[in-house]
C-alpha cells in the first residue's frame, strides 16, 4: 500500500491541484500525509478538505522525516506540492514498476511546466544528473545527488536511514541529495522510472540569469565537496540558500 508524503509551507496555490490529480487516479494511495510547517495561508484547510492526514512538519528535511515516520504504507512516495503528472494511471504504473524491484530508491524524469528557457534548462540539467547517476551507480554505488520533488522507496529502504539530514546545522537544503546517497550506500539500487513529472518555475522566482548561474555554481561546488567528503564552508551553504530563496 502506498503512502504519499508532501512537505508544505504556504502551498495554497499548488496543493489543491496536486491533490485533485491524486484523487482522480485509478490507483488510490492508502493515505496522503501533509507535513506542514505552520502555514499562514489555506494550505492546511485544503489538505483537510481532500481528506489528508496533516502532521507537524518543518524544513523540507523535517517534513519528509516526520512524514516517513508517520506513514503506515509499505511504499513511500515523497512529492513536492507544485509537481504535476498526467494520465489517470500514472500512480498505477509507478507502483507496478516499483514493485518489480522494491530494493531500490527511484525517481522520474523532469519536464518544465512552462516555456521559460531557464526552467527548461534546470530540468535538462536535472535529467543529465540522473543519467550520470545511472552510470556511476553501476560501478561505484554512489550518486552525485538527486532531487526531492519525487522520491519513491519502500518502508524498509527508508528505515535503513530513518531520516532526511542536511549538510550543516540549521541548513534547509540538500536533504534529498544526502538521502539518496545514504540509502544507496546502505544497499539500495538507484533507478529512474520511465515516467515524467512536470515542474513549475517557482524555483526561479526573483532570480535573474546572474543569480541563477551563481546559485548553480554554488550548488555544484557544495555537491562536489560533499561527494568527496570535503569540509563544506557554512558561509557557502548560507549564500546558496539565500539565493535559492530569492533574497
Amino acid at each position: 500500500m502506498l503512502s504519499i508524503i508532501i512537505p508544505t509551507y504556504n502551498e495554497e496555490k499548488y496543493l489543491g491541484r496536486l491533490l485533485r490529480l491524486i484523487k482522480n487516479q485509478s490507483y488510490q494511495p492508502k493515505e496522503i500525509i501533509v507535513a506542514d510547517n505552520r502555514s499562514t495561508d489555506r494550505t492546511v484547510l485544503i489538505a483537510r478538505k481532500f481528506g489528508c492526514r496533516v502532521i507537524k512538519g518543518g524544513t523540507p528535511a523535517q517534513g519528509r522525516t516526520a512524514g516517513g515516520k508517520a506513514a503506515t504504507g509499505g511504499i513511500f512516495l515523497f512529492l513536492d506540492a507544485d509537481v504535476v503528472f498526467k494520465g489517470r494511471n500514472f500512480l498505477k504504473r509507478i507502483i507496478n514498476d516499483y514493485k518489480n524491484n522494491r530494493n531500490s530508491i527511484a525517481t522520474v524524469w523532469f519536464v518544465s511546466q512552462e516555456r521559460n528557457f531557464l526552467n527548461k534548462f534546470i530540468c535538462w540539467v536535472a535529467n543529465l544528473n540522473k543519467k550520470i547517476n545511472l552510470i556511476i551507480t553501476k560501478k561505484w554505488r554512489v550518486v552525485i545527488g538527486d532531487y526531492g520533488l519525487f522520491i519513491i522507496c519502500s518502508r524498509s529502504i527508508f528505515n535503513t536511514v530513518g531520516f532526511f539530514s542536511t549538510l550543516a546545522t540549521n541548513a534547509i537544503t540538500m536533504e534529498d541529495t544526502l538521502f539518496f546517497r545514504e540509502t544507496i550506500k546502505k544497499g539500495a539500487q538507484y533507478r529512474v522510472l520511465p515516467e515524467k513529472i512536470y515542474i513549475s518555475g517557482r524555483r526561479l522566482k526573483n532570480k535573474n540569469l546572474f543569480r541563477l548561474l551563481t546559485w548553480g555554481t554554488l550548488c555544484l561546488l557544495i555537491i562536489t565537496a560533499s561527494f568527496f567528503k570535503l569540509r563544506v564552508n557554512r558561509d557557502m551553504i548560507r549564500m546558496y540558500e539565500e539565493i535559492r530563496k530569492g533574497r
